[in-house]
């Protein structure tokens, strides 16, 4: 931790308070000070990405923004869950070394032409996207192609860089 990083991290709260001072303490101005406290802490990330984005749980039934059950189901809409079950696949993916091999499967049986590897992946897409939803599907594409570009030749991956 650098000297700046926690006047950053009191820069979050102090805006907070700063911007809901500007509008008389209205919820509204709470509002938008919370917002520029999340939005200082997200770019500069010296606080967890996790943290910052669980602000508005914590802070908006204390500043009676928002009532905690309301906010709440946000957090558990069941699209947070799609992509997270699509993120926990792609994660044993890639634990397990099986996107390598689903890679090295794509180059045996279409080659290493563009067209041929197009065609391959949108195969492997295809197939996956049979038994599981297209959001996990597009997720778990994302490793197999960059083990697929790992493994081509320099001169082919400055080809598909462009």
């Amino acid at each position: 931790m650098n000297k700046v990083t926690p006047i950053i991290r009191l820069a979050g709260p102090v805006s907070a308070i700063l911007t809901a001072a500007f509008g008389g303490f209205l919820p509204q101005y709470w509002l938008l000070g919370v917002a520029l406290w999340m939005l200082i802490w997200w770019i500069t990330e010296t606080v967890h990405l996790g943290v910052t984005a669980l602000l508005p749980l914590v802070l908006f039934p204390a500043l009676e923004i928002a009532g905690a059950k309301s906010l709440a189901a946000y957090y558990a809409h069941p699209l947070v869950y799609l992509f997270f079950g699509g993120f926990v696949l792609a994660l044993a993916l890639e634990k397990t070394g099986l996107h390598y091999r689903i890679a090295l499967w794509i180059l045996r049986k279409t080659g290493t032409k563009d067209h041929q590897l197009l065609a391959g992946f949108m195969l492997a897409t295809a197939f996956m996207s049979m038994w599981i939803s297209n959001t996990a599907t597009a997720i778990m594409m994302l490793p197999i192609a960059t083990s697929v570009v790992a493994v081509l030749e320099p001169q082919q991956r400055e080809k598909l860089s462009r």
